[in-house]
């Protein structure tokens, strides 16, 4: 558990930015929502039902949910949210109150047929009950997010089933969970682990030789060998989550194709001896270790305890292996392949450590994996691009239009959470103070985030709609001048172009005009797709008046001329209407998605939206 002052400072901010942003909607589901799924950087993005659907009598509840038809994965999400939840007093919840939320999801799905002819057409709900009973003979695995503001103490999974459905997963993602995430994506953290005296159990790994000098200071040591696999459940069933933070997979559960291999390899007594061989086992790293050399005349060295031990490539491994284990399958005879970096780096030097470090793990993770998909968003963090935008809003001042000096600037979050990690560094009063004075949190900005509103304003708004991972992925190829490399004459790598500062300035730009428009969206009380619907608002306005917008000019007035909200207005409510007829029988949300979605609207209300202003 965390140090109850650190969890106290991170609820405090973590609480007033919820009331920041209810105060403008009077709502707080939603920014808490929107906050919380921002951190869980889901493949498929949610979409929150306004209102969510809430039956207090029959102990039905969804606040979000998402469905990937591909993979035949549903994921629905309910929130908790405790008003009396405060820094001084940390409210817990319990594994009981829990189970009951999760129950409530899982009874949307059992009931889904029912519910589709009795809720109102005009609800996102209805449409997610359709979208249920229409696929629950093809879904074959379900996801339920249980988020709460209060502290899950107790940490105990929690199971349930659906009949019908193979595999379901039970998420709790608590203010610890959030925090820990935070922690993670900001350097390894520094847990010891001593295997012998804590598991019972050292290991023995060979060293790699290093060809350079050996008295010259590497950044790593490497190591090669296997470790127990009962070993390896051990660790995970103590440590958990802490484990596995740096692994870019962030939903580690023994499920897919994959896991679900791994699993029957376990349970079968001839093949689990066989598990070596068959599993590309895992890719780690620490920071330092008990290691010592077993013999002088042996490459061998037992690894007797590590700090700061992270898998950061075999996490779904790891956590198929411990289900076996708590399944009470014998893994006495089951060894997994292991690699182990320790990582030299000077803690001495904070940011240089920081980045090298994070460089490090993401290769590693990268060039390690050969079985899932890597998110981009996570790889990329530390390229070029995105190491240079994050300076330019360290070093750029807001400008001031009334005669005062500047006093405030954008941040810019190359990593999740790197704001508030930051923020809770300083001393609690002046200093946190000074800094949210210089990066107010209404002017954070994850790099996600702005992938999806570079993507709406050129014209994009169905790869927004499809979410984070997608528009960034789609944002990095329309830039990778910024942040690939092309070969000189001596064969040197160059940059095949500089992000200036003006480059930097267009993208905030592109930001202040995609809030403008949620802010106008928000204060109309549109029922139902608000996101689609500020995409696709955002990407009609630039189509029709985008030369009338200087963007520079956004920037320098940090503001969208008000001249344009009257349009903004109307534009979204076209898009609304023309979203839900358009869509015909198809669900709303996944017809959004589509090219054709976009290319039809244009075509249908260009002509109309031309003359407005």
């Amino acid at each position: 558990m965390l140090e109850s002052k650190q969890r106290s400072e991170f609820l405090k901010e973590f609480l007033e930015e919820i009331e920041q942003r209810a105060a403008k909607t009077g709502v707080y589901l939603v920014p808490f929502l929107e906050k919380m799924i921002m951190f869980m950087e889901r493949d498929v993005e949610p979409d929150i039902l306004i209102p969510p659907y809430i039956d207090t009598q029959k102990k039905i509840a969804v606040n979000a949910y998402s469905y990937d038809e591909t993979q035949r994965v549903l994921d629905l999400y309910v929130a908790n949210y405790n008003f009396d939840q405060n820094e001084h007093d940390l409210l817990s919840i319990n594994m009981t109150m829990l189970t009951d939320l999760a129950n409530q999801a899982k009874r949307f799905i059992t009931n889904a047929k029912s519910l589709a002819k009795t809720i109102d057409h005009s609800l996102q709900s209805r449409e997610l009950a359709l979208l249920i009973s229409e696929n629950i003979n093809d879904i074959d695995e379900v996801n339920i997010f249980v988020l709460t503001n209060m502290f899950y103490n107790a940490n105990k999974p929690i199971e349930l089933s659906i009949p019908g459905i193979e595999t379901v997963n039970i998420q709790v993602w608590d203010i610890d969970r959030i925090l820990q995430l935070i922690l993670a994506e900001q350097g390894i953290q520094t847990i010891h682990i001593d295997f012998e005296h804590e598991l019972g159990q050292a290991f023995e790994m060979m060293y790699v030789p290093n060809t350079q000098n050996e008295e010259a200071k590497n950044n790593f040591s490497c190591y090669v060998g296997f470790i127990p696999a009962e070993l390896l459940a051990k660790a995970y069933d103590q440590w958990g989550s802490k484990l596995v933070e740096r692994n870019v997979r962030s939903f580690l559960q023994a499920k897919g194709g994959t896991n679900k291999g791994i699993l029957k390899t376990l349970k079968d007594p001839i093949e689990r001896r066989m598990f070596v061989s068959y599993n590309n086992g895992i890719s780690s790293v620490a920071r330092a270790g008990n290691i010592e050399k077993i013999n002088d005349n042996i490459n061998l060295f037992r690894i007797r305890g590590l700090t700061g031990w992270q898998i950061v490539n075999g996490g779904q491994t790891t956590a198929s292996i411990h289900q076996a284990y708590k399944s009470d399958v014998d893994l006495t005879d089951v060894y997994v392949q292991a690699k182990l970096t320790i990582l030299h780096i000077k803690e001495s030097q904070e940011k240089d450590h920081q980045l090298l470090e994070d460089e490090m793990v993401s290769s590693i993770s990268k060039y390690a994996n050969t079985q899932n998909k890597i998110n981009n968003s996570d790889l990329l963090a530390n390229s070029r691009f995105m190491s240079d935008l994050e300076k330019f809003s360290r070093d750029t001042w807001i400008p001031t239009n009334d005669g005062r000096k500047a006093e405030s600037k954008w941040y810019f979050e190359r990593a999740r959470g790197q704001y508030a990690v930051d923020l809770n560094r300083r001393k609690r009063g002046k200093e946190q103070n000074e800094f949210k004075k210089q990066y107010p949190s209404e002017k954070v900005i994850t790099k996600v985030d702005l992938a999806k509103y570079y993507m709406s304003c050129e014209g994009f708004p169905h790869i927004s709609s499809k979410g984070g991972e997608e528009a960034f992925k789609r944002f990095m190829e329309q830039n990778k001048r910024y942040w690939k490399y092309d070969k000189d004459e001596n064969d040197e790598h160059i940059p095949l172009s500089e992000v200036t500062i003006e480059v930097y300035q267009k993208l905030i730009a592109r930001t202040i005009i995609n809030f403008h428009i949620t802010n106008i969206v928000e204060s109309m009380r549109l029922q139902g797709y608000k996101a689609n619907v500020i995409y696709y608002t955002v990407a009609m306005l630039h189509h029709i008046y985008g030369k009338r917008i200087e963007l520079l000019d956004v920037w320098n007035r940090q503001a969208l001329s008000d001249k344009w909200d009257e349009v903004i207005r109307i534009i979204a409510d076209k898009v609304l209407f023309f979203l839900r007829d358009s869509a015909g029988d198809r669900n709303v949300t996944q017809w959004a998605k589509q090219e054709a979605c976009w290319i039809q609207f244009k075509d249908q209300y260009t002509k109309q939206l031309n003359n407005i202003i």
